[in-house]
């Protein structure tokens, strides 16, 4: 089992194809998080905190949350951000990823660029792939290099775009810099307002938006900024459980990461019988009068065990995978386990079907080996 383990794991992170597998990663965490101007990172990076700052440079790519973000240094390979603010000043040699309620460009982004988000400044010099962007105020002033899509509230261009441009928004204006080189497809509530120099080089299509087609875009723009702000939360109130629960407990964690690789056949077994017998149980005393206050305890519990395992799972993912990838002889428990697994945990989430069966393997371990754990402390005892 644990061989049959290790495949499912190494052939899930594989679909995942994300570099922080490689040991040049670098992990930072905290409340202020930052990367001096004098520092250079040779591989990938990952920043989570209240505040994080980048102004190094980054070799590889570069991962960020927070509440305010601010990139200003460079980075070799994809930059994926988000934050409350985001600000981006370095150049990105590969593509970018960004959501949150503020965001700014200013830099040179040699890839593709998606971004969701509130109020969006795209300020940079180049953008030179294609542009994405959802939101409620977008201004663009980069030349982008490929297609420009668009969907949200209000959105200014004012600068070239190499090929196509299709907006569906309540507002259109096209500033006196904008070139549109392709084709200029758009839906609003009335015609693009097209100042003095701007210039349509293709067709121009456009499709007046009545009220049911502005109602589903402002609610596909919110839909877009929700998704932002609950996945960064998550991701933080991940980070801030997962560490208490790790660092202030990291005898016990360890000790439930190591009986799980002991024998995680038997811990998967435990895990889930608990998980099926609890909840099942507990419903046939509630249906009679003596075991309801049992069975109200048993829900309680069972509540409290899937946090505690949604919890935990991303504690032991980490330390695992860190051990095999990095050939440690013991398991580490510590600030970049802990945010590694936590990364691993949240990718595999977006991975369907296998990346889900890899979370539930991982949480019915993690809940026979705390049980198993339980169960010795009980045995003690007597």
């Amino acid at each position: 089992m644990k061989n049959l383990y290790k495949i499912l794991l190494a052939g899930t992170m594989a679909l995942i194809a994300i570099p922080m597998f490689a040991l040049a990663a670098e992990f930072k965490a905290g409340e202020q998080v930052s990367l001096s101007s004098e520092t250079r990172i040779e591989g990938d990076l990952y920043m989570a905190g209240g505040n994080t700052t980048s102004a190094g440079d980054v070799r590889g790519d570069l991962f960020v949350v927070g509440g305010s973000v601010l990139i200003s240094g460079p980075v070799a390979g994809d930059v994926a951000t988000g934050g409350g603010n985001v600000t981006i000043l370095g150049d990105i040699a590969d593509d970018l990823r960004a959501g949150g309620g503020t965001i700014v460009v200013q830099g040179r982004v040699r890839g593709d660029v998606l971004i969701g988000g509130g109020q969006i400044n795209l300020l940079g010099k180049l953008i030179s792939g294609d542009a994405v962007v959802a939101g409620g105020m977008v201004r663009v002033d980069s030349i982008i290099g490929g297609d420009l899509k668009f969907i949200g509230g209000e959105i200014y261009l004012n600068s070239s775009v190499a090929k196509n441009v299709n907006i569906k928004a309540d507002k259109v204006t096209l500033g006196p810099k904008a070139d549109i080189g392709g084709d200029f497809t758009y839906e609003a509530k009335e015609l693009a307002v097209m100042e003095k120099g701007a210039v349509v080089r293709g067709e121009t299509n456009f499709k007046e938006k009545n009220v049911k087609d502005t109602t589903e875009g402002q609610f596909q723009a919110r839909l877009v900024a929700l998704f932002t702000f609950w996945f960064i939360a998550k991701f933080l109130m991940f980070l801030i459980a997962g560490l208490l629960l790790g660092l202030i407990f990291r005898r016990y964690s360890r000790e439930l990461v190591e009986k799980a690789t002991a024998n995680p056949l038997r811990e998967f077994g435990r895990g889930v019988i608990a998980f099926i017998v609890l909840p099942v149980l507990s419903l046939i005393l509630l249906a009679t009068v003596v075991g309801i206050p049992l069975g109200i305890l048993g829900i309680i519990s069972f509540l409290a065990l899937t946090i505690f395992a949604v919890i935990t799972t991303p504690i032991f993912l980490g330390s695992v995978i860190y051990k095999w990838v990095s050939k440690n002889t013991h398991h580490e428990i510590n600030w970049k386990t802990i945010l590694f697994g936590i990364v691993v945990y949240f990718m595999l989430g977006f991975i369907p079907i296998l990346g889900w069966i890899a979370i539930f393997i991982s949480m019915m371990i993690t809940i026979g080996s705390a049980l198993s754990i339980k169960w010795t402390i009980v045995k003690e005892w007597r």
